[in-house]
C-alpha cells in the first residue's frame, strides 16, 4: 500500500484577488504563498519521498521546489494541470457568481455544462486526474511515499471521490482544498483510504498520534 501526499499549490496573485485560477492562466505565488510553501516543506522535511510529481503549471512547480528544494528531481505530468475553465479563467469570481452554471459548478457538477464558457468537461478532468494518480503510485514499493503537487479543483475532486467521501456531483459542495495543504491517502490502486485531510502547517498540532507518524 503506497502513501500519496496531495498538496495544493501556494496562494497566487489570482487567488488573493479572488479570480478564477484555472488551467489556462497562471500568476506568481504571493509572499504568503511562498512562506506557507516553505513552512509545509518544514512539516514534510522528515518524509522520504520515492517519487515527486508536479503539475507543469508554474505555480505548482514553484510550490514543489519550495517544499522539497530546488535541486531535488521533480517529474511533471500534464494530466495534473488544473481544469481549464475557458472564458472564466482569470475573471473576478464576483463577475460570474450569479451565473447558473457557476452555481452548478459549485453545487451540482452533474448539471454543469462546460460549453458556454468553453471549459473542460468534468468526465475528462476525472479521467485524466485518476489516471495521473494511478501512474504516480505504480511500481512504488509497499509503504512507499509519493508527493503530488497540483491544484484545487482537480485535487478536491480526486481526493473526495476516490476515497468514497462523496460523489462527483457533490464533490465541490464543501469547498476546495486549502492552498498549501496536504491530504494523505493510502492506496493499492483499488482502495483509496483517507489518512489525513487538508493539513496545513499551522494546524499540525491538531494531528492525532497516528497522523503524526505520516510526517516522520
Amino acid at each position: 500500500m503506497a502513501y500519496l501526499y496531495l498538496v495544493r499549490h501556494g496562494e497566487t496573485l489570482l487567488n488573493a484577488d479572488d479570480r478564477v485560477n484555472g488551467g489556462t492562466v497562471d500568476s506568481p505565488l504571493t509572499a504568503k504563498g511562498v512562506a506557507s510553501a516553505r513552512a509545509l516543506g518544514e512539516l514534510l522535511g522528515n518524509v522520504h519521498f520515492d517519487r515527486i510529481i508536479s503539475s507543469p503549471l508554474p505555480r505548482a512547480l514553484a510550490t514543489t521546489k519550495l517544499v522539497v528544494g530546488a535541486d531535488v528531481p521533480i517529474v511533471t505530468d500534464r494530466r495534473l494541470r488544473e481544469m481549464t475553465l475557458g472564458d472564466w479563467d482569470g475573471l473576478p469570481v464576483a463577475m460570474i457568481a450569479n451565473d447558473a452554471e457557476f452555481h452548478h459548478f459549485n453545487e451540482h457538477l452533474d448539471a454543469f455544462d462546460p460549453a458556454p464558457m468553453h471549459a473542460e468537461p468534468i468526465p475528462e478532468l476525472w479521467q485524466r486526474g485518476q489516471a495521473a494518480l494511478r501512474a504516480a503510485v505504480a511500481g512504488v514499493p509497499d509503504d512507499g511515499r509519493v508527493l503530488v503537487v497540483a491544484h484545487a479543483i482537480i485535487l478536491t475532486l480526486l481526493a473526495r471521490v476516490l476515497t468514497g467521501t462523496t460523489t462527483i456531483d457533490a464533490s465541490r459542495v464543501d469547498g476546495e482544498l486549502a492552498n498549501t495543504s496536504v491530504t494523505v491517502l493510502q492506496t493499492d490502486q483499488t482502495e483509496w483510504t483517507k489518512l489525513a485531510w487538508e493539513v496545513t502547517p499551522d494546524r499540525a498540532d491538531q494531528l492525532s498520534v497516528d497522523q503524526l507518524r505520516l510526517f516522520n
